[in-house]
């Protein structure tokens, strides 16, 4: 018997954009981490005590530490970058599409099932017609696909 290789559903730029989206909400706590860590740290002065002749007394952490403070700055600029790119693009969709970003990617890792019985409530909120699952399906791929674009991951002619 032979095995048949599994075709993928959906292209790579799909899954890389949906892993971009998932980390999202790992990117706001590293950032909570990064700030409480920069604010912690200060210039740091110890005496040495010892009966031994040697310089000044004091050693300085000054470099080691301005070091720390400039390599956790760029992590944080950079993590800051992510999360600021994800919120603009997330922003440019329509309001539907936003909202199934938002509840099945942006959260605490939503399922489909969740985002679609939050989007039918949506629509009864706003008078407008009950989607049904396959409609979901369609929106949520033309968000991640739109995102994809906006991001970076795909080019309009894919």
């Amino acid at each position: 018997m032979q095995q048949t290789e599994k075709k993928p559903r959906h292209p790579a730029w799909h899954y890389s954009t949906i892993s971009r989206l998932t980390r999202y909400k790992g990117h706001h706590d590293r950032i909570d981490c990064l700030l409480r860590e920069l604010a912690k740290m200060g210039v740091k002065m110890t005496q040495v005590c010892s009966d031994m002749p040697h310089g000044s007394g004091t050693t300085d952490s000054t470099g080691e530490l301005a070091t720390n403070i400039a390599s956790k700055k760029k992590v944080l600029q950079d993590v800051q970058n992510e999360v600021e790119t994800i919120d603009y693009a997330v922003s440019k969709l329509s309001e539907p599409k936003q909202l199934i970003i938002k509840v099945r990617f942006l959260t605490e890792f939503g399922q489909d099932k969740g985002a679609a019985i939050t989007l039918r409530n949506h629509a009864k909120k706003h008078g407008k017609r009950m989607l049904n699952y396959r409609v979901y399906e369609r929106m949520r791929d033309e968000a991640v696909r739109e995102l994809a674009e906006m991001l970076g991951e795909i080019t309009t002619q894919q």
